[in-house]
């Protein structure tokens, strides 16, 4: 899917939010939601469910589109020690499968794993 297709598919769905987390007592833990796609991406939000300390979380993002094609791209986020929350960007360029997607229905959130530093 091109740049401009995926803006036109971003104004067509009203809410796609995505999201997985991690978690267990005492250690660095984290959800992560994501938005809608658009003309720039899709934005993350990483929010700590655990822990204090300084963390990476990675996940992968699964996006499936009206046609049946699925876009796939993956991101990291770094957090520092005791912050709440921060927000990642994963570019359009990032999606593998953009040609296979006519407009993007849901999406998950796969293989969140969180590592302390």
């Amino acid at each position: 899917m091109r740049n401009n297709s995926m803006t036109r598919a971003a104004l067509a769905i009203a809410t796609l939010l995505l999201g997985a987390c991690t978690g267990g007592a005492g250690r660095d833990a984290a959800r992560v939601d994501c938005g809608t796609p658009g003309p720039h991406g899709v934005d993350c939000q990483v929010r700590r469910t655990g822990g204090d300390g300084a963390f990476e979380a990675c996940w992968s993002l699964a996006i499936t589109c009206q046609n049946g094609g699925v876009m796939n791209g993956s991101s990291c986020h770094a957090m520092a020690a005791g912050a709440a929350e921060g927000t990642a960007n994963m570019p359009v360029a990032g999606f593998s499968g953009q040609d296979s997607c006519d407009v993007p229905a849901s999406g998950k959130v796969e293989q969140l794993k969180v590592t302390s530093r």
